[in-house]
């Protein structure tokens, strides 16, 4: 059985997807769960960072309706892209969360920014750089 969310963050434990305090404190008991799901899923990819959706389902102990809502998180955050296969869906990470900056706008609404550390080097024509 999995601690509940907000248990975890009251008893000091961080976060988890780089998330502040200040945001994770907000979330629905439901989206922080999703959000402990897309955590734990993180690890269930192997060194090419490519994994079959049934594979997700086997390597991780979370069962298929967390399973999802956890890829959802990871897709919402632009981390995983999925695709269609003859095998089934795909599922890739791209990228791995490194922090989330918070900025206040010039309506003093407080937005939150996810920085994230791509898998794989992009390629960027020179000429598109300052």
């Amino acid at each position: 059985m999995h601690p509940e969310p907000r248990e975890v963050h009251e008893a000091g434990g961080t976060p988890p997807l780089t998330l502040p305090r200040e945001l994770w404190t907000k979330m629905s008991r439901e989206h922080q769960a999703a959000c402990q799901a897309a955590e734990e899923l993180i690890g269930t990819f192997s060194a090419s960072n490519t994994v079959l959706l049934r594979e997700i389902f086997t390597r991780s102990t979370l069962g298929a309706e967390r399973a999802l809502a956890g890829l959802r998180v990871l897709q919402g955050m632009d981390l995983v892209n999925v695709e269609a296969t003859e095998d089934g869906p795909l599922v890739k990470l791209v990228a791995v969360p490194e922090e989330h900056v918070r900025i206040v706008g010039p309506d003093r609404q407080v937005r939150w920014l996810l920085v994230s550390r791509p898998l794989e080097t992009p390629e960027v024509d020179p000429s598109t750089m300052n």
